[in-house]
Parts: structure tokens; C-alpha cells; sequence
């Protein structure tokens, strides 16, 4: 068998680095009979230590009874694999290992064979349960609405790359006194619309934004003054099916917008009409988890991991936002799934221990659930903070900050910095067509291969399948094709922590990398196989970036 061609499926699960691992375990195995669990392998600063190095034998001194440069040497005498060309010790005990010119090549080609397919595991196992935005029906999305949309979309997409099979929901949270708010909001307006009054407890307890005006005008158009001249409450129930609809509906086309879709809607008014409510409440009495006080059924929360008790049903026999969300979840596991991963919004911060009280007291594990927190947004422009938008009252619709700067960087800007931070969303930076912009940065390296390809006369796909002929590499080339190589692990790593921003900065290094390549290395030369192999790699980048670039929901152009 031809050295270098074994492993390349291995290598592209894996990376070089998980295959340099494992012979670093292998060698320890045989040598000093010592068994190593997860070996750390990376890739240094310096291109003068190698493709990768491992601190092995310095974080293992003890397990290997020596002296770590001992242990080094030895190692790297017993390492014996086709696809490292070199081994080295340094310092007191580093290992150092150079990739051979064969199994690169290698590597690229079965990069480019894989095609979309590269960096994706195939689905295997239960679906997570993914529920992310969730926005009350009250309204236009806003502009936290739409990081916790970009988050959780990526999100999702990342676990599916990773293997994990993944239902997207939207919780229709169409109950409360939120949407008898909004039904009097309406109501206001459309009186006004025939010149009549609407009367309300509290004028300022409205929601603010022209859209309200809209609705009413909508509402006019389809029922006239019906709804002024029937009974007042039952008017009002009507105004907010209505109203609910209609903002149910805004979301949706805005969700399309940014190509956010949901293999669910759940509609949180089932949970009463079906009577799922009541019986999570008396299975939790029935468990002796619940207490009366005050005229309240309080949930025992402190017994179960949280900082205080929980009112489950008030004095007016009116339920808590505790008692329908505790249902939900219970319906959720009733539906077989049994990961919950909940997308929510910096208002959110003490909900998990809330809830997940609630959940164990109904017998389910304390590990179905886990909440990821989306800290607030805030727009700049010229250094000042953004906050007033006509449309959605005291907040800025989604819909206007994508009119202005567009999809994709709407989503590539979200996703950019940590959600478990808050974010300055620069729409100065936004709006900048140059490299200073970082999506625009890494969309012209996608567009860029495809200008080279276009100059060669030819296509990407051209290159599936070429035999590579297994040539050194200069610095620039094995430079970008270790980084190719990692995009595997990226994903795999991002998915794992949940950490979406782990794949633009990579992307951006990525196509800095690309773009230092291709400053130092000329692709179109005379030479034929120096050629077939620069514009490998160029395929090879081209189509990673897109792979990345889907998975955040962004669109790799071929003209820019």
C-alpha cells in the first residue's frame, strides 16, 4: 500500500493533529507501557517548530517515571508513521512533527472529494430539541430578537454538521397579560380609525411603534367597525386573535429574511386547551413538591437547586409564567426527545434554575435541559448608541437594521463576538465595502478563488480527483493547508461548547492565511503540476469558506 494514501479518511475526521496524537499514544504504549488518555497536540505559532507539537512528555512526567527530554527522545525514535516525514525534541522536552509532502497532498484531494461533506459528521442518534427566538407575538422582531435568531440558527446548523440530529422549535408564547396588552394597543387604534374611543386601565402600559396602527388599519380592512359594535370583551378577544396573527405572521417573513426556519411552532394556548397544565400540577402536588401559602401553590424550588420558592398559581387562581413553561418542557420529553437546549434572552438569566426545579420535581433528569444566554445588542453609529425606531417604539426593528446593511452581515456580525457577551453592533463597520468589514473580508477570498478560476479557464470541480503530485510545499502553501485541515475540528469544537464564534475566527484566519498564500505564491505558472496543486488548494479554501459560510447562514458570492 502506498505510503501516505492509509488514514486520510482518519485525517479528515480527525486532523493531523488527532492522528499525531494517537501514535504519541501508541509509542507511549509500547515504550514505557504507559497509557495515555487525551494527548494535546496544536499547532505552534512558530512554522520553524513544525505542522504540530505536543508538550507530552513535560504534562506526563509523572505517569512516565523520567526525565521529560528522555521521555521525548525516546518517543520520537519510536514514531514511525508514513504520514510524518520528521520528528524532533526540543527544549526540555517538546515534540515537534512535520506532515509529509505525500499525505498533504493527499489530505487536499480527499478535501476536495468530500466537497460540502468536509467538516460534517454524519447524523447519528436522539434529536435535540433547539428553541431559540420564541418572540411574543406583540410585535416586529427586534434586534435582540435577531442575535438570539442568529445564534440559534448556527447553532443548530454546527450540531447537525457535528452528527447530532437537531428539531428546531418556536414557542408561540400567545397567553398572558403581554397579549391582552397588545389586543388593547390595537383596539385604541382602531377605534381611532372610525373616531371613537377604546377605554383602558392604563393608556401608558401600551406598546408603542407605528406598527400598531398598522394592524388596526388591517383589521378595518377585514372587519370593518365589527368588532366596536360587539360585546367590548369579546371585541377585544377578537382584536387579539387578530392582532397575534398578524405580528405572528411579521416574524415569520422576517425569520425568512434572514433564513431562520423552525420544524415547530408550538403554541403555547394548547398547553391550557389540553389541559397539560393542570395535570403537571397536580403531579407535582401528587409528589408532595408543591406548598400552599398565602392563597398560592408554591413549587418547593429551594429543595431542588434554586435560590427561592416558586409561585406556580397565584391567589386568583391565575397561573405564573412557571407553570405553562414547567408543562412545556414536560411536553418536550413527552415527545421523546431528551436534550432541551433553550436559546434565551439576557432577561432570562435566572431561568434555568427556575425551571429546571420544575422539571426534576417531575421526575425527568436534571441534565435534559441547559439555556444558553444571548446578551443584549447595542447599534452604533459615529460612536453613539442607536435606540429609537419609529416602527417598534422604544426599540429597533430587525427588518430596518437588515434594509440597511443586509442579510449577511446582519448574521456574520451577530455571530462575530460571544453571545454570553454584549455586543456593539457597528453599523459604521457594517456598511464598509473593504477589507476592515470581516465578512466582507471573507467572502472576497471566496470571490477571489473564483476570479483565479475563472482566469484558468476552469472549475473547481476539475480538480476532484487530479492526482497531486507529492512536491515540498513552500511556507504559504503548507501554512494554508494546515489551517484546511482544522476546519473539521473547528466545527466539532464549536458545536461541543456551543460557541458559534469560534467559526468566523476562524474563517478570518482562514482567508488571511489564503490571502498570504496567494501574495508569496503565484497560482498560474507554466508549470503543470505546480499549478494543478496551487489551484488545489485554492478549490480546496473556496469551498471550505463556503462550507463555513453556510453554517453561520452566509452566502459565498463568486463576484464582488
Amino acid at each position: 500500500m502506498t505510503p501516505g494514501k492509509t488514514g486520510n479518511a482518519a485525517a479528515r475526521r480527525n486532523g493531523f493533529e488527532g492522528r499525531v496524537g494517537e501514535e504519541i499514544r501508541a509509542a507511549a504504549s509500547r515504550e514505557f507501557a504507559v497509557e495515555l488518555g487525551n494527548v494535546h497536540v496544536e499547532r505552534p505559532n512558530e512554522a520553524s517548530h513544525g505542522d504540530f507539537a505536543s508538550n507530552v512528555a513535560l504534562a506526563n512526567a509523572k505517569a512516565f517515571r523520567r526525565n521529560p527530554r528522555e521521555v521525548a527522545e525516546k518517543l520520537a525514535a519510536a514514531i514511525d508513521a508514513p504520514f510524518i516525514s520528521l520528528v524532533e525534541v526540543a527544549g526540555p522536552g517538546f515534540l515537534n512533527f512535520r506532515i509529509s509532502p505525500e499525505a498533504t497532498w493527499n489530505g487536499i484531494s480527499g478535501l476536495l472529494a468530500e466537497g460540502e461533506r468536509y467538516g460534517r459528521d454524519e447524523p447519528s442518534g436522539e434529536a435535540a430539541n433547539v428553541e431559540f427566538v420564541s418572540a411574543n407575538p406583540t410585535g416586529p422582531m427586534h434586534v435582540g430578537h435577531g442575535r438570539q435568531a442568529a445564534y440559534g440558527d448556527s447553532l443548530a446548523r454546527m450540531l447537525e454538521a457535528a452528527g447530532r440530529r437537531v428539531s428546531r422549535e418556536y414557542y408561540f408564547n400567545d397567553g398572558g397579560n403581554q397579549m391582552r396588552l397588545s389586543a388593547e394597543t390595537v383596539a385604541v387604534e382602531y377605534a381611532k380609525l372610525f373616531d371613537e374611543a377604546w377605554p383602558v386601565a392604563d393608556e401608558g402600559a401600551l406598546y408603542k411603534g407605528e406598527y400598531n396602527a398598522d394592524i388596526a388599519r388591517d383589521l378595518m380592512k377585514a372587519h370593518g367597525r365589527e368588532y366596536l359594535d360587539a360585546d367590548r370583551e369579546a371585541g377585544l378577544a377578537a382584536i387579539g386573535l387578530f392582532a397575534a396573527d398578524w405580528c405572528m405572521n411579521d416574524i415569520r417573513r422576517t425569520l425568512d429574511r434572514v433564513g431562520v426556519r423552525f420544524d415547530t411552532y408550538f403554541n403555547e394556548k394548547t398547553l391550557y386547551s389540553d389541559g397539560r397544565i393542570e395535570a403537571t400540577i397536580r403531579e407535582l402536588r401528587d409528589n408532595g413538591h408543591t406548598f400552599d401559602a398565602d392563597g398560592a401553590l408554591w413549587l418547593r424550588a429551594t429543595e431542588l437547586g434554586d435560590d427561592k420558592d416558586r409561585v406556580l398559581v397565584k391567589s386568583d387562581g391565575s397561573y405564573t409564567y412557571a407553570a405553562p413553561d414547567i408543562a412545556y418542557h414536560r411536553d418536550k420529553w413527552g415527545r421523546g426527545f431528551r436534550t432541551a437546549i433553550n436559546v434565551l434572552g439576557a432577561d432570562h438569566a435566572g431561568y434555568f434554575q427556575r425551571l429546571n426545579a420544575g422539571i426534576v420535581a417531575l421526575g425527568l433528569p436534571g441534565d435534559f435541559l441547559d439555556v444558553e444566554i444571548v446578551r443584549l445588542v447595542k447599534l452604533t453609529r459615529d460612536g453613539e448608541l442607536v435606540k429609537f425606531s419609529k416602527r417598534s417604539g422604544n426599540v429597533v426593528a430587525l427588518d430596518e437594521l437588515i434594509d440597511e446593511v443586509g442579510v449577511d452581515v446582519v448574521r456574520y456580525f451577530y455571530v462575530r463576538s460571544s453571545h454570553k457577551t454584549e455586543m456593539n453592533f457597528d453599523l459604521d463597520l457594517a456598511i464598509k465595502e473593504s477589507e476592515e468589514n470581516p465578512v466582507f473580508y471573507v467572502q472576497y477570498a471566496h470571490a477571489r478563488i473564483a476570479s483565479i478560476f475563472r482566469r484558468a479557464g476552469t472549475e473547481p470541480r476539475t480538480l476532484v480527483g487530479a492526482n497531486l503530485e507529492a512536491a515540498d510545499l513552500t511556507e504559504g502553501e503548507r501554512a494554508l493547508a494546515n489551517e484546511l485541515f482544522d476546519y473539521p475540528r473547528v466545527v466539532r469544537n464549536a458545536a461541543g461548547k456551543r460557541e458559534v464564534h469560534l467559526l468566523p475566527a476562524y474563517l478570518e484566519a482562514l482567508a488571511t492565511r489564503f490571502h498570504q498564500f496567494y501574495a508569496h505564491n503565484r497560482v498560474l505558472v507554466d508549470d503543470e503540476a505546480t499549478k494543478n496543486r496551487r489551484l488545489a488548494l485554492c478549490a480546496a479554501t473556496k469551498s471550505v469558506i463556503a462550507n463555513g459560510l453556510d453554517l453561520l447562514g452566509v452566502s459565498a458570492p463568486e463576484e464582488m
